[in-house]
C-alpha cells in the first residue's frame, strides 16, 4: 500500500475481504465489502436490507490511483486496474481493466507486448526531457524502469538490484536479463 493513509479499506467484515500476494495499492484505493445505502431503503420503507458481500483480489494483482472495488467483486490473478476504475464486477485472471465502470480494456499478454514495443521511444523521450530539465544527460539510475535497455546485468548497482527483487521473482528478472544480452 503506498499510500495507507489515503487507502480505504473495509474492514467492519474483515471476514469478507481476500487479499493475495504480491498486491500493490496506489494512492487512494478504497475496498468495500458493504453498501450503506440501505440506510435510505429503511428510511423509507422501515425495513433494513443490508448488503455485505465477499471481495477477493488475487495474486500478482496492481490497483491504480483511486480505484475503487465494490462489494461482491472478485478479481482473479494478474490482474491490472487502471487509474481511477470503478470496479463493480468480477475481473478475470490475466486481464487489463480500466474505466467507470471498469472493463476489460485488453488481456495482459497485448499489455506486455505493448509496454515491451514502447520501451525505447519512452526512454528517448524521457532522456530528451531530462536533458532539457537538467540540462545534462541523466546517469544510468536516473533511468530505473528502462535500465533492461542498456544493462546486462552484469554490474547490479542497488537501484537495479531492487527493481528486479520487486515482487519476489530475482532469480528470475536477472535469468532473463542475461538472455537479452
Amino acid at each position: 500500500i503506498y499510500y495507507p493513509n489515503r487507502t480505504n479499506i473495509d474492514l467492519q467484515n474483515p471476514h469478507l475481504l481476500t487479499i493475495g500476494n504480491h498486491v500493490w495499492m496506489t494512492g487512494p484505493v478504497t475496498i468495500l465489502t458493504h453498501d450503506f445505502s440501505w440506510a435510505v431503503l429503511k428510511h423509507k420503507y422501515g425495513e433494513l436490507c443490508g448488503n455485505q458481500k465477499p471481495v477477493k483480489i488475487g495474486n500478482n494483482v496492481f490497483l491504480g490511483w483511486g480505484s475503487c472495488i465494490l462489494c461482491g467483486v472478485n478479481i482473479g490473478d494478474n490482474v491490472i486496474i487502471g487509474a481511477q476504475a470503478l470496479v463493480t464486477k468480477e475481473c478475470e485472471p490475466n486481464s487489463v481493466y480500466a474505466g467507470n465502470p471498469a472493463r476489460k480494456i485488453m488481456s495482459l499478454d497485448e499489455y506486455y507486448d505493448k509496454r515491451k514495443e514502447s520501451q525505447l521511444e519512452e526512454a528517448e523521450a524521457f532522456v530528451k526531457l531530462f536533458y532539457e530539465r537538467h540540462r545534462r544527460y541523466p546517469k544510468e539510475q536516473d533511468l530505473r524502469e528502462y535500465f533492461y535497455l542498456f544493462s546486462d546485468g552484469k554490474q547490479m548497482d542497488s537501484i537495479y538490484r531492487r527493481q528486479l527483487e520487486v515482487s519476489g521473482n530475482y532469480d528470475e528478472s536477472l535469468s532473463r536479463l542475461q538472455e537479452m544480452d
